[in-house]
């Protein structure tokens, strides 16, 4: 397997471009008011619906601009052999073809948790569709938290479609720590796991479409589209009668 190799130079050069592409791509980024602030004084493994693209630059961009914690996310071995560079933001890969390499993955996994460190996961393993259901979570969240019981388990939720603008937004709401009972086998934490992502999803989804904005705060405002343009010429002409 290929581990991670964070270079804080890097980084944040990086950070730097993915800000700017994401400006260009996206009219605003939105986190709900009420979003949990994890701590960063203790490693937590964090559950992320997987729909998109642009989901690993997301959580780059979120980490940067407001989690700044010690992490490292679980990559696909193919698409990090492609884009090695991944490495020095923190990923690392897995392989979930192979059986020895998908335990690899997990125990470095395991050991990076338990010395702390703040876990990035995908569990559905591959990107679906944002409004299929079920999320089909794998067992792997579920195998780490069994290795490392007192760790938090934190679901965060991606929202984004085409809506009032020419460019699309992007919604973020980072749930509390899960609760679970201490002898429920994996099984069970997986169903769990999947069901609280889920839920979460559902009711961001459901604020987006109701149309209840007042509960975000923009976490970055992006390039305007044509139609935005427009009505600010429109108010400078009048501005200038």
């Amino acid at each position: 397997m290929i581990k991670a190799e964070r270079k804080k130079a890097f980084e944040h050069i990086f950070h730097q471009y993915n800000r700017l592409l994401i400006k260009k791509s996206f009219n605003k980024v939105f986190i709900t008011k009420h979003s949990y602030i994890p701590s960063s004084a203790s490693g937590g493994l964090y559950l992320i619906n997987h729909s998109s693209w642009w989901d690993g630059l997301f959580l780059f961009y979120l980490n940067q601009r407001l989690l700044k914690l010690d992490g490292i996310a679980m990559m696909g071995e193919d698409g990090l052999k492609r884009f090695p560079f991944f490495r020095k933001l923190g990923a690392f890969s897995v392989n979930p073809s192979s059986k020895r390499s998908l335990m690899e993955s997990l125990t470095y996994a395991s050991d990076e948790l338990n010395r702390g460190k703040h876990l990035f996961l995908f569990p559905q393993g591959e990107e679906t569709h944002l409004e299929k259901r079920p999320l089909s979570f794998f067992s792997g969240a579920a195998y780490l938290h069994d290795k490392n019981p007192d760790i938090s388990v934190i679901p965060v939720t991606f929202y984004h479609g085409l809506f009032h603008h020419q460019l699309p937004d992007w919604y973020i709401h980072i749930g509390k720590p899960l609760h679970m009972e201490r002898d429920m086998n994996r099984h069970k934490k997986t169903k769990l796991f999947e069901d609280a992502v889920t839920f979460q999803l559902d009711e961001l989804k459901q604020t987006v479409v109701n149309g209840q904005f007042k509960s975000f705060n923009v976490l970055l405002r992006g390039k305007q589209g044509i139609g935005q343009k427009w009505e600010n010429l429109k108010t400078r002409f009048k501005g200038g009668k």
